[in-house]
């Protein structure tokens, strides 16, 4: 168990390197969250641990430098912690519009039947049509979810948060993880040999109404006892009551959100929604940027840690190559030609595809659960969260410069009026 000391230390090693990555990725005019997950990689398995190793520096049976338990705490921290932050620039009435169902739905089907295609084509015969059928319905799974945080990082990054296209962006997010959901779930039917419809429907009937009801009652009700609460406290001459509340909500609702199979981030997400509104939204962000600039940084280094390069199995190298391009293809040409044919202009339509491409947090439990079960071995497991990091890593600075060329265009309107132009005189 990790003590204390251990703690500190490993914090500290984390955010010194992360602030020296950010030096350096800027010089090369990269999305920081390139050299985060670019550290994570350096320090985990395959570079930094077998020279520690070699040189007697660390145990030959230790794991690597730093606890996974505090890794996955400081982890998921940072996670919540963005999406609260993201979630403060958005409109929350404007998150389920029927273009951000649409690009969702095609950022769903595409790349499952492409995974599945994938799967049962290359992947070594077990002998068994049932076992190979199972596996191409996970791999197929693992492909569908978009990372909530790549592409709210680079909004943020650019200022670009209260736009429409940000809008689209999240309110597909927010869909695509609520169908990511019943894919698992539909997956895992297929796996018991039986999908229950029963259970399905009522699966996507509690994560409907949990969404519904956080946005109806956290209108109405959270958000207008949050500011009567913040007006109270200053009144007593408690400057910070408010945002404690209000980051307390945001956990309860991650709570609530994984509890129901739903990512954690997007109970944080829809927090930070339903105080947008308010009176208080710039003071809320004013106090997460610097929880989420200490946080956020070891959610994306955590990444790189997840990858080990020396249990990859040459003779899965072809299917590895295979899959990346089908994960970066079929989220692409999904989502880029539903939000087109929802109206928005081609340049805009790229930038919506290039943002759905990066896979996260969903896609790794599937993963986990496949292992877990048995369906596929450490080897598979290995190119699957390796590809999971590069189509993470490798459309981040396309969506960087597409969002730019976006900006002098007017293709990207403000998602809320005179929004964006408080944001750039910030």
């Amino acid at each position: 168990m990790a003590t204390s000391e251990d703690l500190f230390l490993q914090l500290t090693i984390l955010i010194v390197v992360a602030v020296a990555g950010h030096f350096l990725i800027r010089r090369f005019r990269q999305p920081t969250i390139i050299g985060e997950i670019a550290i994570g990689v350096v320090l985990g398995p395959s570079v930094l641990v077998p020279f520690l190793k070699s040189w007697g520096i660390l145990a030959p049976t230790s794991e690597g430098l730093f606890d996974p338990q505090l890794i996955a705490i400081f982890a998921s921290l940072g996670a919540i912690f963005l999406l609260f932050q993201i979630g403060l620039e958005m409109d929350v009435k404007a998150i389920y519009r029927r273009r951000n169902v649409l690009v969702a739905i095609g950022g769903i089907l595409i790349p499952w039947l492409m995974g599945f295609i994938v799967a049962w084509a290359m992947l070594p015969d077990a002998g068994l049509l049932e076992t190979r059928f199972i596996t191409a319905t996970f791999v197929g799974a693992m492909l569908v979810s978009t990372s909530t945080a790549i592409a709210a990082a680079i909004l943020l990054e650019l200022k670009m948060v209260r736009t429409d296209i940000a809008t689209t962006i999240m309110g597909a997010v927010v869909v695509d993880d609520l169908l990511s959901l019943l894919v698992l779930s539909m997956a895992l039917g297929v796996a018991a040999g039986n999908v229950d419809l029963f259970g399905l429907a009522l699966l996507v009937a509690i994560s409907v109404g949990f969404i519904g009801s956080v946005i109806y009652l956290g209108t109405r009700v959270f958000s207008r006892f949050i500011v009567w609460l913040h007006k109270k406290a200053l009144r007593s001459g408690l400057k910070n009551a408010g945002f404690m509340i209000a980051v307390a909500v945001a956990f309860s609702l991650a709570f609530v959100s994984e509890a129901i199979g739903l990512s954690a981030v997007i109970g944080a997400f829809l927090a930070g929604a339903i105080v947008s509104g308010t009176v208080l939204r710039h003071d809320f962000q004013e106090g997460i940027q610097f929880l989420a600039a200490i946080f956020t940084p070891v959610f994306f280094i955590s990444l790189g840690l997840l990858v080990d390069l020396r249990s990859l199995n040459p003779n899965l190298l072809l299917f590895g190559g295979a899959l990346l391009v089908v994960a970066i293809v079929s989220k692409f040409v999904g989502c880029g030609l539903m939000a087109r044919g929802s109206g928005i202009p081609g340049r805009g339509s790229v930038a919506i595809g290039l943002a759905m491409i990066p896979r996260g947090e969903v896609g790794l439990i599937v993963a986990v659960v496949a292992q877990q079960q048995g369906i596929i071995g450490p080897d598979l497991f290995a190119i699957v969260v390796l590809i999971i990091l590069l189509v993470s890593l490798l459309p981040a600075p396309l969506l960087r410069r597409s969002l730019q060329k976006l900006r002098p265009t007017g293709i990207v309107e403000s998602a809320l009026p005179g929004a964006m132009a408080a944001v750039e005189a910030k």
